[in-house]
């Protein structure tokens, strides 16, 4: 048994994180575990790449959900980064952070008044190096570079442009002073390349001799002496491998298997484990529960002019293109795709934006694992706040066999019309003069779905998930939480979730910048450092 300060189960964007800020103290050890690859995959550092590796079983989990009721009955794919960087590495690079109001909603419904918006603000500030520059709303000196977003097609100009004229209003930082309307994304890409949290975090770290990283290594269980956290079981190469932890364990898997391995180690929902023969060491109901996403479609139409990224569907463009980037970091490869966007109210009752965009420039087809791409554009909705809520169950007590993952879409008629309403939206948008000398027909949905009946049915027929299932091992004070403000989990000690598992409730955008805002805190909770001064600049919406 090999004895470190700190272990870690889990190198994606929190893990990596924390390895890094932990090991700024020469004294502290540190070991990550990692179950899937390093990433040497070089379509992980091409941000157009994003579509090679995002369904790649070598570096995603590829989980697919329960049927879905509500969704036509259909399973829906739950890709899951298993590799360095974890979901960063595979995700669509968006930086969005949510609105202020999502953070002061944790404070004020979950009794946890250091996770206001004023309280996470400047760990989001310090772990970020925009283009921007530094203002009260943005850093540039961290770590994580976050690019705006530049790309030079018409069709990103149309989008914006068509904010303020469907009265939807625009933003030029919706991570600023304006967190409502459209406008173009900021992405975690720096010099055209993708700035993941390994790339960010773990790289500049894994130099230094008090950080160990493990690949390969699967997480068997928490090993529990009384009631406190003593290690971790690995396997790897074969191999049952025991480690030791003499000051915290620390769970960053992810909001799937971070509530999976607690249960495996026996915390958790009493009867769920008895019925898995797994020994009781801390009955906590919430593990698992609570799980939230965002339900997701995409709509699209014909563009009536060749301005769309179908030309690459050409080889010798493509080729051209992949030089560009090579040479030159810039061009098509060097975008996400997704550079444009926004979060909108589509009703008067919310406080805040209900729904939100992802526009990018061409229509895609999935034929089986193959692209198409076409001449047209695609417009993504998303529900931001559900009032659905799924869980997650073991299948057994290997560690090897996936969960089931219960999100239970859907199943509110407040959920049903918010998604009817973000249709109708998205329709309102292209509408706008600003798309007339681009517009074509619509393809899907096509126009004859008009009545609310018809775009339900639309809704249940392509609706998946949008990649952010969060929330199943949330913090809180209630009998139900199943990690305190600090993160520690209740009633096991030196032992802490640290990812987005432990959101009370999902944010309204993209996770990935909250769960590094997270890590970033976490880790001076962890080290018994003052938290950085609150900071709460003036926003838009305020009076």
């Amino acid at each position: 048994m090999t004895e470190y300060d700190y272990v870690i189960a889990g190198a994606g964007s929190a893990g990596c994180v924390l390895a890094n800020r932990l090991t700024e103290d020469p004294a502290i050890r540190v070991l990550i575990l990692e179950a899937g690859p390093r990433d040497l995959n070089p379509f992980i550092h091409m941000p157009a790449g994003v579509y090679k590796v995002w369904k790649d079983a070598r570096i995603n989990w590829n989980y697919t959900s329960a049927p879905q009721t509500e969704l036509a009955g259909r399973p829906i794919p739950v890709p899951r980064g298993r590799v360095l960087g974890g979901s960063s590495s595979i995700n669509s690079m968006v930086y969005l952070r949510g609105h202020p109001l999502d953070y002061d909603r944790w404070a004020s419904d979950f009794n946890l008044p250091d996770w206001d918006y004023a309280h996470c603000l400047p760990y989001f500030r310090r772990s970020e190096r925009s283009e921007r520059g530094a203002d009260p709303w943005h850093g540039d000196q961290g770590p994580l570079g976050v690019s705006i977003g530049r790309s030079p097609n018409v069709l990103y100009d149309a989008f914006v442009g068509a904010g303020p004229q469907s009265g939807f209003g625009g933003s030029t930082d919706l991570n600023g002073f304006t967190p409502e309307g459209l406008g173009r994304y900021d992405s975690t890409k720096w010099n055209g390349r993708r700035c993941s949290a390994a790339v960010a975090y773990l790289h500049p770290a894994a130099r230094r001799p008090n950080l160990t990283i493990e690949t390969g290594a699967m997480v068997q269980r928490v090993d529990i002496a009384g009631n406190r956290a003593s290690g971790l079981t690995y396997r790897k190469g074969g191999q049952t491998i025991q480690v030791h932890a003499a000051r915290e364990v620390i769970l960053c898997g992810g909001s799937i298997n971070s509530p999976q391995m607690l249960m495996l180690s026996g915390i958790g929902p009493e009867d769920e484990l008895r019925a898995h023969g797994i020994p009781l060491r801390a009955h906590l109901p919430g593990v698992g529960q609570n799980l939230q996403d965002h339900v997701d479609l995409m709509l699209q139409w014909h563009c009536t002019k060749p301005v769309t990224l179908a030309r690459l569907a050409n080889p010798l463009a493509k080729l051209a293109a992949g030089a560009e980037w090579l040479v030159k970091r810039t061009g098509p490869v060097a975008s996400n795709i997704w550079e444009a966007g926004g979060l909108i109210r589509t009703n008067t009752d919310v406080p805040s934006p209900n729904i939100q965009f992802h526009f990018g420039p061409v229509a895609v087809d999935y034929i089986g694992d193959k692209i198409q791409l076409k001449q047209g554009f695609q417009l993504h909705v998303s529900q931001l706040r559900q009032t659905s809520r799924g869980r997650l169950r073991l299948v057994s007590a290997d560690p090897g066999t996936a969960p089931v993952i219960a999100f239970d879409f859907l199943t509110t008629d407040h959920d049903r019309r918010e998604m009817v309403e973000g249709v109708k939206a998205a329709r309102h948008i292209i509408d706008q003069p600003a798309f007339a000398p681009f517009r074509g027909a619509a393809i899907y949905p096509d126009a004859n779905v008009r009545t609310d009946a018809q775009i339900m049915d639309y809704v249940r027929t392509v609706s998946e998930t949008e990649f952010h299932p969060s929330c199943t091992c949330r913090m809180g004070q209630d009998a139900m939480a199943v990690t305190g403000p600090d993160l520690k989990v209740h009633g096991i000690e030196n032992l802490r979730v640290v990812d987005a598992s432990v959101m009370p409730a999902v944010i309204s955008a993209n996770l990935n910048a909250t769960v590094m805002m997270i890590a970033e805190k976490a880790a001076d909770m962890i080290l018994g450092r003052a938290p950085l001064a609150p900071s709460r600049p003036r926003f838009a919406f305020d009076a």
